[in-house]
């Protein structure tokens, strides 16, 4: 375990905003000001109201992991944000940590760097092999890397999932849908892409394919089969209830309702057994 940099100490504590309406459409700067603003408070009175220290974050390389990590210094300062750095091997791509670099020394935050795949490698010795099954343990070591040192360092996990990730069940159980707080996740896809531009990433990072990196050439819109753009303009009907008056064809939105509803056990606490008495 490697620590890579240092960091810079800012605060702030302003009124507590636990949700972000999604009434209308937000593109314009006035608009990325308010939603950064709201996200900023959020997470700062989040980690002072659970008495916490700060919050740690899995920096993947790409845009949610990203915009997550640039808004949890804006909110808490750079001294009280961990990022984990956490490849698998040649699996992951030399541009995802390279992006993922680039955010620690421009945030200036203190980052470790852990190479999963040997760890995994020993689980599997004893384990059936199963392509899916095997991506998802690679999701479920690394939040227990990040549960490890948030409860060595008294810190909040802070997931970075989006709005369409989370409606779509797009996200491993308890891997990267374990975390104490999701800050984007009132956000869809694309309002994170335009949030990341007003806070000034790099387009290289913005635009490049999202992907899980749960196994070689994955790409989340090849998976889910659409772009994020159609994605949201069926994900936004559907909350507010005009999927007839939506643009997008039938087919479409089946493909989407049929990702709602086979992950909807990913949205839900676990049955209890109630005991009679």
């Amino acid at each position: 375990m490697n620590s890579l940099t240092e960091k810079k100490n800012k605060n702030g504590d302003e009124s507590y905003t636990s949700s972000i309406s999604d009434k209308v459409a937000r593109s314009t700067p006035k608009d990325q000001k308010r939603i950064m603003k709201q996200v900023v408070h959020f997470i700062s009175n989040e980690v002072r109201h659970r008495k916490k220290g700060g919050v740690v974050i899995g920096l993947s390389g790409g845009l949610d992991s990203s915009v997550a990590a640039v808004l949890s210094v804006k909110a808490l300062g750079n001294k009280r944000v961990v990022g984990f750095i956490l490849p698998e091997g040649k699996l992951t791509p030399r541009t995802d940590l390279a992006n993922a670099q680039k955010i620690v020394n421009s945030l200036k935050i203190q980052a470790f760097r852990i190479d999963i795949v040997q760890s995994k490698i020993n689980f599997l010795k004893f384990l059936p092999r199963h392509r899916l099954a095997s991506g998802n343990l690679s999701s479920r070591l690394r939040m227990a890397i990040l549960y490890y040192y948030a409860n060595v360092k008294n810190l909040l996990v802070l997931g970075t999932s989006d709005k369409s990730e989370l409606m779509l069940g797009y996200f491993t159980k308890n891997g990267d849908g374990a975390a104490d707080v999701f800050p984007l996740g009132d956000l869809y896809k694309t309002e994170v892409r335009n949030l990341a531009l007003e806070l000034g990433l790099p387009k290289a990072l913005v635009n490049q394919p999202s992907s899980p990196r749960i196994w070689a050439k994955q790409t989340a819109e090849s998976e889910l089969g659409l772009p994020y753009d159609k994605i949201d303009e069926i994900l936004r009907a559907l909350e507010k209830n005009l999927l007839k008056e939506c643009n997008a064809n039938k087919s479409d939105i089946k493909k989407m309702m049929t990702w709602i509803n086979k992950t909807q056990h990913k949205r839900e606490f676990p049955p209890i057994c109630k005991i009679n008495q």
